[in-house]
């Protein structure tokens, strides 16, 4: 028995043109989706939910990934409760990732975005997170895309990425210097964290004295999700020990307003008065001949607070807590740090901070023996493909020795590959070069904590020790 399917829109992705006016994200409510046209070729019934964000408290759910793959390699997933769109496809092998990331005009970041699962009941949306998570160039697809891609590139090439290197790797002696005489800390909070808001900063153009703001900002916006489904929890069973604080909800809310008071009027600074940074080339990029409009400002904000902060911060802590976990693969590493470069590439693999992200399929297609009908909904699930055994020999197994740890797709592939990934590389270097030679005796010293979101691995403390500095 096939699903009932949704009425098709007539409205194509091609016809969508830029001005400044133009919103991305009323053109995407007007677009519907569709449930799954034909059967199912692995009708798998999954042990969990990959919606159920409590599991992803405890890291991402490697064995959940592992049956899929097995089971279901394309799998049709139930949607969230009361969510008026159908479910979505589910994909775990490296190689389905691979084709549909490679093949955008087939699956479509446009359509009804690249990064949300779903766009959710009207009474649901955040006044302001809604659009702005749809407003970006991560969402664009064919020649906007490229457009706006180009205007950010020159500050995410090698002579741009040498010349900050010297700044970051500053950065990260004052901030070992600070944990160093007292033999214990968070590193997220103290130092984890506090890197990629620094080089962000330098990247963008933000005041010093305003830099804090962002590590507060970016606490809350990992909680966006979780404060999202509890309300739709409360909603659908009444208050349980998971429901937020109505101050905290509060407090979130006035957090967001804050962020985007400040980035509008940062952004529109730089349109008056254009530098030599990010924010004045984002400020001032045209897309056919016009200026972006205010929610692409504001879309552009928030994504370049979001991606530039928590693929770093992430992989530098996981990488802490894999290492301890690894005591011989640690020991190899502190007596040979030529082996860095693998290294941390093969945390990126076992880390994968960046959970899944969304295509939609603008035709009748075919992934892996499954047939998908046109406006269906696809996501691809990274920390799966970086553990798919037909790519990684003994793909759980932490080993900073793998000969095609490169390989991972942990940074996307294709047009959508992570435009910050040099980047990421060069401060994970910086870190952990100084880290291992400082603090070699380095241990976990208590349980880490993660959040409840199924995008991002957000680690929120990693309390660890070490033989302190006098």
């Amino acid at each position: 028995m096939m699903p009932e399917r949704m009425e098709e829109t007539q409205v194509g992705v091609e016809e969508i043109k830029m001005s400044g006016g133009y919103v991305l994200s009323d053109e995407i409510l007007k677009h519907k989706i569709n449930g799954s046209a034909f059967d199912h070729v692995y009708p798998h019934t999954a042990s969990n939910s990959l919606n159920n964000l409590d599991i992803f408290t405890k890291g991402q759910p490697f064995d959940l990934y592992e049956e899929l793959r097995e089971k279901a390699p394309v799998y049709f997933h139930n949607p969230m409760p009361i969510d008026p769109e159908p479910g979505y496809w589910v994909l775990t092998k490296y190689e389905d990732i691979k084709y549909v990331s490679m093949n955008p005009k087939i699956f479509s970041s446009q359509y009804a975005s690249g990064n949300l699962l779903t766009l959710g009941t009207e009474e649901n949306r955040h006044p302001k997170l809604f659009k702005s998570t749809i407003d970006h160039m991560l969402n664009l697809d064919g020649e906007m895309h490229l457009g706006l891609r180009k205007e950010h590139m020159p500050f995410f090439k090698a002579g741009h990425v040498d010349e900050l290197r010297q700044k970051v790797s500053l950065k990260v002696t004052e901030l070992l210097d600070a944990i160093a005489p007292k033999g214990e800390c968070n590193l997220v909070q103290e130092v984890s964290q506090q890197l990629p808001i620094f080089t962000l900063s330098e990247i963008l153009g933000i005041p010093e004295s305003d830099r804090q703001k962002l590590v507060s900002w970016m606490e809350f916006l990992e909680l966006a999700q979780y404060f999202t489904y509890e309300m739709i929890k409360e909603q659908n069973e009444g208050k349980t020990d998971s429901t937020p604080d109505p101050a905290m909800i509060d407090m979130f809310n006035a957090m967001v307003d804050e962020m985007f008071e400040y980035g509008r009027f940062i952004l529109k600074e730089k349109r008056k008065n254009p530098a030599n940074d990010l924010l004045s080339a984002i400020a001032n990029a045209e897309i056919n001949g016009e200026k972006l409009s205010d929610e692409f400002l504001d879309g552009s904000w928030l994504l370049i607070i979001f991606a530039g902060n928590d693929t770093t911060r992430n992989t530098m802590s996981g990488g802490i807590k894999l290492l301890h976990e690894n005591q011989e693969q640690k020991e190899m590493l502190i007596n040979d740090l030529e082996l860095l470069p693998n290294f941390i590439n093969e945390t990126v693999r076992c880390v994968s901070p960046v959970i899944h992200m969304r295509r939609t399929s603008l035709e009748e297609t075919e992934i892996n023996g499954q047939k998908i009908g046109p406006y269906e909904k696809i996501a691809l699930w990274y920390g799966a493909a970086n553990r798919d055994p037909s790519v990684f020999e003994d793909p759980n197994k932490f080993n900073i020795l793998r000969d095609n740890a490169d390989k991972h797709l942990a940074f996307g592939i294709g047009r959508h590959t992570c435009i910050g990934k040099p980047i990421a590389l060069m401060q994970l270097q910086e870190f952990y070069s100084q880290f291992l030679v400082r603090f070699q005796d380095f241990e976990m010293n208590g349980d880490w904590k993660v959040a409840p979101n199924n995008f991002v691995h957000a680690i929120q403390e990693m309390p660890i020790k070490y033989s302190p500095e006098n």
